[in-house]
């Protein structure tokens, strides 16, 4: 798939997707030290340009003619270990968001830390990408269930024309590895314990035989006296006996390869761009189950509750399996597609070669599971909606009430 990566970074997004088998063709980011770490280590391909610039860059990535748009805006103003205060960098997932409307790939996938899922900026980018006709997946993802030594949980958003929401999520659960990543996979420490600084007051001690906390810039710093004189209790063995992680190490939990060539930055800068990276082996595990979907080779879970709905209906136990069954035929013979009514995935099914050469008994089946598999998520939608406005309701009747009483 021809790949533009946003808001780039050091590379190691770009990296994950190569190793997926996508293909680069354009890369930006405003920070030069990343630019040229990128440039380095990835291709040639990468921009140095500012993409609050909509008006220019806009064009340009649309002219690529990409099938997908991947990129991290800056998370500085939702992270916990920020102000979070939304303001110019929060601006930039309005952008990301305004890129994909304009340049249109068939798929986008966007990086960012969970406190943007409720934020004001990401509600606005929903709102411009689902008028784009995009169906959106939201998944929370811990990266130390994918190949990543370290307890990342990030937002996956991925996106694609003419899908339903939620259409990739039980794919993106399915590759989930049977056992955590732990650092002792990635690292040979030999005194079994490393020091790694606290964030929130946690322990700054772990075994190699867990994964490591989320990395930030200040990750790999010696203890400060303050933890010296009074380490966490839950410590699993003396600060003394603890390893101090070097730059290289950190990086390698951050999913960066060995011999990564940072060139001339500041070991500061270098710091902030291993903080700042997807890493890698997240982003080819995202990239390899969009292509297998991409090829028609998975299709989304039907919900067990499906089932229950269908025999509340009036449906037997035997009825409801055969129903299910007869949904998912249907669903490999679109290829996995979920699309946004019902008429639409009909029109689209009648269209396969496979079906068209299916008795005409077995196509009335598999039109009816799938006319009743939407009218069940349809069902479902609407009961959320109603359960959220309710929650909104109480919320603003409580507000009002504390005004009254002020």
């Amino acid at each position: 798939m021809r790949t533009v990566d946003l808001f780039c970074g050091a590379g190691g997004m770009s990296l994950g997707f190569q190793r997926a088998g996508y293909d680069l063709v354009q890369a930006y980011d405003a920070w030069e030290p990343a630019v040229a770490t990128y440039r380095r280590n990835v291709g040639s391909h990468v921009w140095h340009h500012d993409l609050k610039d909509v008006f220019t860059v806009g064009p340009m990535i649309a002219a690529l003619r990409p099938e997908i748009i991947i990129g991290g805006p800056p998370c500085q103003d939702y992270s916990a270990a920020g102000k979070r205060i939304e303001g110019d960098n929060a601006g930039m997932t309005r952008a990301f968001a305004m890129y994909v409307s304009i340049a249109r790939p068939n798929w986008f996938v966007m990086e960012n830390v969970r406190q943007a899922q409720k934020s004001r900026a990401w509600a606005d980018a929903t709102e411009m990408l689902k008028a784009a006709g995009y169906g959106l997946t939201e998944s929370i993802l811990d990266a130390s269930w994918y190949g990543v030594p370290q307890r990342r949980k990030r937002l996956i958003v991925v996106g694609r024309l003419g899908e339903r929401h939620g259409f990739l999520a039980s794919a993106l659960a399915a590759v989930r590895s049977n056992r955590q990543t732990v650092v002792g996979d990635v690292l040979d420490v030999p005194q079994g314990h490393f020091y790694m600084r606290p964030f929130g007051g946690g322990r700054g001690v772990r075994s190699v035989a867990e994964p490591a906390p989320a990395i930030i810039r200040t990750s790999r710093e010696r203890p400060w006296p303050k933890y010296r004189n009074n380490p966490h209790p839950h410590d699993p063995v003396p600060l003394q006996e603890a390893a101090i992680l070097t730059q290289d190490q950190i990086a390698r939990v951050q999913g960066f390869p060995e011999g990564w060539n940072w060139g001339n930055a500041t070991s500061r800068d270098i710091d902030q761009m291993i903080a700042n990276a997807l890493p890698s082996p997240l982003a080819e595990a995202i990239g390899a189950v969009i292509l297998a979907r991409q090829a028609g080779e998975t299709i989304p879970i039907v919900e067990g509750s499906f089932a229950q709905w269908l025999q509340r209906r009036g449906r037997s136990a035997q009825s409801a399996r055969n129903v299910k069954s007869q949904c998912n035929r249907a669903r490999r013979l679109l290829g996995g597609r979920t699309l946004t009514s019902h008429a639409l995935e009909v029109e689209a099914l009648e269209a396969t070669e496979d079906f068209q050469r299916l008795e005409t008994r077995t196509q009335s089946n598999l039109r009816a599971a799938l006319r009743l598999h939407f009218e069940f998520l349809t069902e479902k939608a609407e009961r959320r909606g109603e359960g959220r406005r309710r929650r909104s309701g109480a919320q603003l009747a409580a507000n009002e009430l504390d005004i009254a009483l002020a």
